[in-house]
């Protein structure tokens, strides 16, 4: 059930003031977060795994940052629905690292008879100001009554420039970028199924944040069958994907935009899903998207990073 806040603000569109800066919020990535990160994302590649691992997965800095407007709003009222992100990964995050999240919303606009937000945000070392993530979300926060949330009519349309994925089916996934590389190359799909305890630590269940990703009867109440996993876990594992192939340079040119535009329920079966569309020196575009188990895409859009001189 949820808690209502009255030290916070109600998280409604209305209440959105543009230009407000939110922060500095000080986290420190020690090793209890990055067991959290580990956990949350299925996650446990060699730069993160302990004891040796020197790094956290700077993929769950994005999730901070996505969360860092419920410093000021009660995330236990949120009821909105992330619809698109764009992330940029400039370095990567040591642990032990002191961190200092900012944002501040820089648009909120009218559309459809919906109300969105515009929140933009970046993740910097507190000591010496190196940034590490910065990113741009949008998300719903005025929903009409006649939408029923849970039946996927509120997600949003596919990102501009009409993405429409094509798998090559008879071309071989390519595990890593080599100096063979080339467009229309597949990469290894990642499959995840998210349970509820990785969703929960995810979406804040450590600090007793109740909403449609932790609590079963805050999802029924806002039309949903089942508590659902946060867009965001989808840009969490296509990072994780993403930086599988590229390598080590993902860390410091890796860059994401996706919209989403279906839910994904606890305990579906999805499928992270990229191809290379471009190569331009190092640098190397793909198209990128995310499917459930019945092949219906749940997310959609561009990614990408420059691949080790090497390659």
């Amino acid at each position: 059930m949820a808690r209502i806040n009255p030290e916070l603000r109600d998280p409604t569109y209305d209440n959105v003031v543009v230009g407000e800066l939110i922060g500095p919020l000080a986290v420190t990535a020690d090793e209890a977060y990055r067991r959290r990160a580990c956990f949350a994302l299925d996650d446990y590649s060699g730069d993160y795994r302990a004891p040796s691992g020197p790094y956290v997965p700077a993929a769950m800095l994005g999730r901070d940052l996505v969360a860092l407007f419920c410093s000021v709003y009660d995330p236990s009222r949120t009821v909105g629905l992330h619809q698109k992100e764009e992330i940029w990964f400039v370095n990567p995050v040591p642990l032990n690292a002191k961190l200092h999240y900012t944002g501040k919303y820089t648009d909120k606009y009218m559309k459809r008879g919906k109300g969105y937000t515009v929140f933009d945000t970046e993740a910097r070392d507190a000591d010496t100001g190196i940034l590490y993530v910065r990113q741009v979300s949008t998300e719903i926060m005025r929903i009409p009554d006649n939408i029923q949330l849970g039946a996927g009519g509120s997600r949003a349309a596919p990102a501009p420039g009409h993405i429409e994925p094509h798998w090559p089916e008879h071309v071989p996934p390519a595990a890593k970028a080599d100096a063979a590389l080339r467009p229309g190359t597949p990469v290894t799909p990642l499959v995840k199924c998210p349970e509820q305890g990785q969703m929960t630590v995810f979406s804040g269940g450590n600090t007793q944040w109740y909403n449609i990703h932790t609590d079963i009867e805050v999802a029924l109440k806002a039309g949903f069958r089942d508590t659902l996993a946060q867009g965001m876990m989808e840009t969490c594992w296509v990072a994780e994907m993403l930086a599988g192939f590229i390598g080590p340079s993902w860390h410091t040119s890796g860059w994401i935009k996706m919209a989403y535009i279906k839910p994904v329920y606890r305990a579906d079966r999805i499928t992270c899903r990229a191809v290379v569309q471009e190569i331009e020196g190092q640098r190397v575009t793909f198209h990128v998207w995310a499917e459930n188990q019945h092949g219906d895409m749940t997310a959609v859009g561009w990614a990408s990073a420059d691949k080790a001189n090497n390659a």
